[in-house]
């Protein structure tokens, strides 16, 4: 070796001998606690945010850059409000790999870390600040790859409000323990976590331990060996107690999903259904949308739950399906259903073999056997259709769709329903057209649903000869079709299910039926937007005569509006009705015009306002008989004293016509123009109706008509000409009549001295 090569050597290994004792004496001098107050500074100065480090700062640079902190805050962006803060943490960084483009960190360790994440509707985050970086220079390096060889955590809390994403909670990663994360390796992990989010509803804890592998340059993610359970809420199902297993893949690269051996376990109520001992199981499951794939094999359901206490179960087996573009393949799928109590349901489903492509997965032959032996309602029938599935969309079609069915009850004719059409269902759109007939009703139906907003969109029409909802809806007893009693007035009034659905609706039916109501003809059209129902229409033949209508209800502010008019009806059947009582009889016009508001059927009435109207002819009041109680006058005068009366229904009041309007405010309708008129007396009076406290306070005066002399005798002939009191009063369900006599006598002894006063003036003048 030449001379001067040899000096050259020990000359650099001189220097690097210097240079590694001057970096082993900075390293051992260095002490990263004088460097505080320069962290503070910086934060304070660049990210506007103060940062606080009561703990002690542990730093060591060679082989690896380590550091450890403890009881560290640091703030929002101008506000003294705690943005992140921590007990203790520490990590090191191997110092070698960097200067190769990679991030080698060791073990990861947390404890004790609080941080809130807040970002507003315009998606400004309390984290932009942070996320800052310089732009990249043209030609720099590619991002670093990271390798860490494990991460600790435990008693993580986040406080989460995001805006835009809708969510608004807190979330506790109690503890968190992995293996090395590092580019396609797979890493054990372990964890215990609490969720308490008020949007969406969700609040429980989620156990387990699984094999993560991450894929950065696909941006992919694959657990294998998941043996996951979670208990707690969700947004759509309460006291949901599951257990998940299997391998789940997600490709990021081709958006595309595979599942091995995956394996859900579950109890929940959730729909009205209470579940318990629910299992669903796929032996592979593989979706590929940019390849058009599709492969599903030894798919199982068992589904187990219960309704209203009754049982309920689904049993379900795909053997194979497996799609690719045009070509497909597989097997027919068999299963059954049940539900128990008092009128059970079984049926038996299957199919035949599928056909078609990746964007019409065609399953023809669907049959579904069913019945019910209930002792009450019978039921068999048969549903025909060929189903039609759109993966991509992830629709499903019935097309020709055919449903026989007949139900015999033991107190009403046989019923037989066909029923005829198709229809789509998605989780974006649904839309039908069915015709068919009950018995020998025609009817027919078209509309669509569309879910994709807040609220669901409902367009309807529907056509019957003969819609009687007593007969389908309602148990099989006759007591059902008469009218119901009275609601309590502390029953609440609920309108909130108006918010949950905005629709457009049509229906016609030559006859309607719905509990004592019965209309001919009817027309309904109505929409309902944002919690408000609005009836433009309600038309149709009811009570012998012709009803006219408009209606409105809002379910933000619970209020209800009637506004109509029901033409030559029978007002005895409408009253019984609509307020289910016996009050009066006759033929004529009624008009309406109320609305009111309140969260219970008692303040509903208590706060009723608007006016009403009757025009009737050839009618009665009932209760009292005034005729023959004014023919007792002579026994009544004589004792100088009034006659209170029950109200009777036996007994009533002839009239010829009546016409009479309420102006009503605080739930009492008020009269002043009360005109009664028949051939042996003439009514006027004014009062109160007490809707909300369901009392009457009425004051009617009775005058004996010149007429009636021949019909009365000799017992009227002391009241011609006189006006006789008959106040109304007391609770609707015992009203009393009393007639006022004492109030009579005066004029009847008045009308006496005018008679013999003018007697006495003829004799003169003669």
């Amino acid at each position: 070796m030449p001379v001067w090569l040899r000096r050259g050597l020990w000359g650099v290994g001189a220097l690097l001998l210097v240079l590694v004792l001057v970096a082993g004496y900075l390293v051992s001098t260095f002490d990263a606690n004088r460097y505080k107050s320069v962290a503070i500074d910086w934060m304070k100065v660049h990210r506007n945010r103060s940062l606080v480090i009561d703990g002690p700062i542990e730093l060591s640079v060679f082989p690896r850059l380590a550091v450890k902190l403890s009881k560290l805050r640091l703030s929002e962006v101008g506000k003294p409000d705690d943005f992140a803060a921590l007990d203790e943490a520490g990590l090191a960084v191997d110092v070698l790999p960097l200067l190769r483009g990679q991030l080698v960190i060791d073990r990861v360790r947390a404890k004790g870390v609080r941080v809130v994440y807040v970002r507003d509707p315009k998606s400004k985050s309390n984290l932009d600040d942070l996320l800052q970086s310089e732009p990249a220079e043209p030609g720099s390096a590619k991002a670093l790859r990271f390798d860490v060889s494990g991460i600790e955590l435990s008693d993580v809390r986040a406080r989460v409000k995001d805006e835009v994403a809708g969510v608004d909670g807190e979330l506790l990663l109690k503890s968190l323990t992995t293996g090395r994360i590092a580019n396609k390796v797979e890493s054990k992990l372990k964890l215990a976590a609490q969720f308490d989010f008020k949007a969406p509803a969700l609040k429980g804890e989620l156990t387990g331990d699984t094999r993560l592998t991450l894929d950065t340059e696909t941006r992919s993610v694959s657990v294998r060996d998941m043996n996951l359970a979670f208990k707690g809420d969700l947004p759509s199902a309460s006291g949901v107690d599951a257990l998940l297993k299997g391998s789940l893949a997600w490709d990021g690269a081709k958006n595309a999903v595979d599942a091995q051996a995956l394996e859900l376990k579950l109890a929940a109520t959730a729909a009205g259904l209470k579940f318990s001992g629910t299992t669903l199981a796929v032996e592979r499951f593989a979706f590929d949308a940019a390849r058009k794939s599709l492969t599903m094999r030894r798919l199982q359901a068992r589904v187990k739950a219960t309704q209203g206490g009754h049982p309920l179960s689904l049993d379900l087996d795909w053997p194979e399906l497996a799609v690719t573009g045009n070509q497909l393949g597989g097997s027919a799928f068999s299963g059954k259903f049940s539900r128990g109590g008092e009128l059970p349901l079984d049926a038996q489903f299957k199919s035949r073999a599928p056909s078609g492509n990746f964007d019409a997965i065609r399953v023809p032959g669907f049959e579904a056997q069913l019945a019910s032996h209930a002792p009450q309602r019978k039921i068999a029938g048969t549903l025909r259709c060929d189903l039609t599935l759109n993966p991509a969309r992830a629709s499903l079609t019935f097309d020709a769709l055919d449903l026989q069915a007949k139900v015999d009850e033991a107190t009403l004719p046989p019923l037989a329903l066909g029923v005829r059409g198709n229809a789509t269902a998605s989780a974006q759109r649904s839309s039908w057209n069915l015709s068919g007939q009950l018995n020998t009703n025609a009817f027919s139906s078209d509309g669509t649903l569309i879910l994709t907003g807040a609220t669901p969109q409902l367009t309807a029409k529907a056509r019957f000869d003969t819609l009687d909802l007593n007969r389908l809806l309602s148990p099989s007893s006759p007591a059902a079709a008469k009218a119901p009693a009275p609601a309590p007035a502390d029953t609440p009034l609920d309108l909130s299910g108006l918010r949950s659905v905005n629709a457009q609706l049509n229906l016609q039916a030559g006859s309607f039926a719905w509990r004592q109501y019965r209309v001919a003809d009817a027309r309904i059209d109505a929409t309902l937007d944002a919690g408000m129902l609005r009836v433009t229409q309600l038309k149709g033949r009811a009570w012998g005569g012709q009803l006219d209508a408009t209606a409105f209800a809002d379910a933000r502010a619970s209020r209800v509006a009637v506004k109509g008019v029901a033409s030559g009806v029978n007002v005895n059947a409408l009253v019984k009705d609509v307020a289910a009582k016996d009050w009066i009889e006759g033929t004529g016009r009624v008009t309406l015009d109320i609305d009111s508001a309140g969260r219970s059927v008692g303040e509903m009435k208590s706060r009723l306002k608007g006016n009403a109207a009757l025009q009737l002819r050839d009618g009665a009041i009932k209760g009292i008989n005034l005729a023959k109680t004014l023919r007792e006058t002579r026994a009544a005068l004589s004792m100088k004293q009034d006659t209170a009366r029950k109200s009777n229904q036996t007994e009533k009041t002839d009239f010829s016509e009546l016409n009479a309007t309420f102006q009503i405010a605080d739930g009492v309708a008020r009269n002043k123009d009360l005109d009664v008129k028949s051939p042996f007396l003439r009514l006027s009076g004014e009062g109160a109706i007490d809707i909300g406290r369901g009392r009457i306070d009425y004051l009617a005066r009775a005058t004996v008509a010149a007429t009636a002399a021949g019909q009365g005798g000799a017992e009227l002939a002391a009241l011609k000409g006189v006006t006789v009191p008959v106040r109304l009063s007391g609770p609707f369900e015992a009203m009393a009549w009393n007639i006022e006599w004492s109030a009579v006598i005066a004029d009847t002894v008045a009308n006496r001295v005018r008679d013999k006063l003018s007697e006495k003036l003829k004799g003169l003048f003669k």
